[in-house]
């Protein structure tokens, strides 16, 4: 009863929005109504890592693979301590054809993709090193941001559902929890003045927690709340978590972590993960993703955003990891085995079924469709090749949980010693790794250096 409690209560929130409830319309939602709302005390710094986590890494950067992620750190153009940030007044991301035209800065939040890369980098220096000047120079980006952007473009009065013109603007998210972990690593920062410290944990929930909440609330005026693909739930889950963890917010906190267990998109872990598959070539089981029948990037996309969630509950007391019997475990190793290349063509990359170590032939991929969006790839008849091999730094992470946990994780471990062994960084780096485009900035890396383990 509890179940269906909170799932008619997210249903209902969508409902209150038509009514134009001011309560829902600046993106808040009612969770004092939900049974088992959490309290959270939080310990900071406790979002992608802890205290304990920077200690252990500290303890080991003279030992490898965390001496060579290190080094790759300290040697990326983001962690330049004279990085100097590009912030806009207003954020868009939109549709070229559409939009360029009308705005020719209709994809200006390339210019925030970047700068948190390099807020995040400079902080992490900082907090390994102790180097002042690396958090200095982080404090400065996002203080820019904070100062000049007044928010995402919207536009009242034309009909559009909360009145974002674009519905690919949502994606802005992907960049807000790398913006709020390199704040959750500052917070200690004594240079980072508190007036500062507090302008912009009230930028970033203005800017980009409304829009969030408003998205997972009612999926841009969708009848239906699965018509997106899951990265866009994720994308919204991770903003809202991570800035309920930097601004000590349990409501935030909890309709994050409620959503992941019952909540009515793609992002509610049933969804994310439609099927389970018995593994014919170890003990596991594997987990469907409900982008496998898309492009690989666009799986591998969900699965960093998802280790990326569970981490961050994990390490407020959560272990999303572990819920329905690790189901997100399970998803991750299944794209881990459709992507993982042999050994010896690792380098060279390429399509071919024969280079990778598992054919796709005989892969278990139930056909799947959705009611109100008719898009051939859902229902296609077997995981799709396209970008197979996709090389993201995300699979260290969740080997790195299993590792500790005493869990099986053949694919996962696979591909992250793959990382480690094959790539010319030796490490799973981070952005401006894999490419210039937002691919290569939509996940936060750095895996070997912060979530390998002995």
């Amino acid at each position: 009863m509890k179940m269906k409690y909170i799932a008619l209560f997210f249903a209902s929130v969508a409902a209150s929005l038509m009514g134009c409830s001011s309560e829902i319309e600046d993106g808040t939602s009612n969770l004092d109504k939900l049974p088992d709302v959490v309290s959270y005390t939080l310990t900071h710094p406790c979002m992608l890592h802890s205290e304990t986590d920077f200690s252990y890494v500290k303890s080991r950067l003279g030992q490898s693979p965390w001496s060579d992620a290190w080094e790759h750190l300290q040697n990326s153009k983001y962690a330049n301590t004279g990085y100097v940030a590009e912030p806009v007044e207003v954020l868009k991301r939109m549709d070229y054809n559409n939009w360029h035209a009308t705005y020719p800065d209709y994809n200006n939040f390339e210019y925030l993709m970047r700068d948190a890369a390099a807020a995040y980098q400079l902080a992490l220096c900082w907090k390994l090193s102790g180097n002042e000047d690396y958090a200095m120079a982080a404090v400065r980006i996002l203080n820019a941001w904070a100062d000049k952007c007044t928010g995402i473009l919207k536009i009242s009065g034309k009909g559009w559902a909360n009145d974002i013109p674009d519905p690919n603007e949502y994606l802005i998210s992907i960049q807000v929890p790398q913006l709020a972990n390199a704040a959750e690593i500052l917070r200690d920062y004594a240079g980072w003045n508190s007036t500062d410290f507090t302008a912009f944990k009230s930028w970033m929930v203005d800017t980009f927690y409304k829009m969030a909440s408003l998205f997972l609330s009612n999926h841009h005026n969708s009848s239906d709340p699965q018509y997106t693909w899951l990265n866009w739930d994720l994308a919204q889950m991770n903003s809202i978590l991570s800035i309920g963890i930097l601004c000590d917010d349990s409501d935030k906190i909890n309709e994050a972590i409620l959503y992941f267990k019952n909540g009515i998109g793609n992002g509610q872990i049933d969804n994310a993960v439609p099927f389970l598959h018995k593994d014919p070539d170890s003990n596991e089981t594997l987990g469907q993703c409900q982008e496998s029948g898309r492009d690989q990037g666009h799986a591998t996309l969900c699965v960093s955003l998802m280790g990326i969630f569970c981490q961050m509950a994990y390490n407020i007391g959560e272990d999303l990891f572990a819920y329905k019997d690790y189901k997100a475990v399970r998803m991750a190793e299944y794209v881990a085995k459709y992507n993982l290349y042999k050994d010896e063509s690792w380098a060279s990359g390429g399509l071919a079924d024969g280079l990778f170590q598992y054919s796709k032939n005989g892969f278990p991929y139930p056909q799947y469709t959705y009611n109100s969006w008719d898009c051939p790839t859902l229902s296609s008849q077997e995981s799709n090749d396209a970008s197979r091999g996709d090389k993201r730094p995300c699979w260290e992470l969740f080997y790195g949980y299993c590792k500790q946990k005493g869990i099986s994780s053949v694919y996962c471990r696979k591909q992250a010693d793959q990382m480690r062994t094959l790539s010319s960084i030796k490490c799973d780096g981070g952005a401006g790794d894999y490419g210039d485009t937002s691919g290569g900035f939509d996940q936060i890396g750095y895996g070997t250096l912060m979530h390998y383990r002995n």
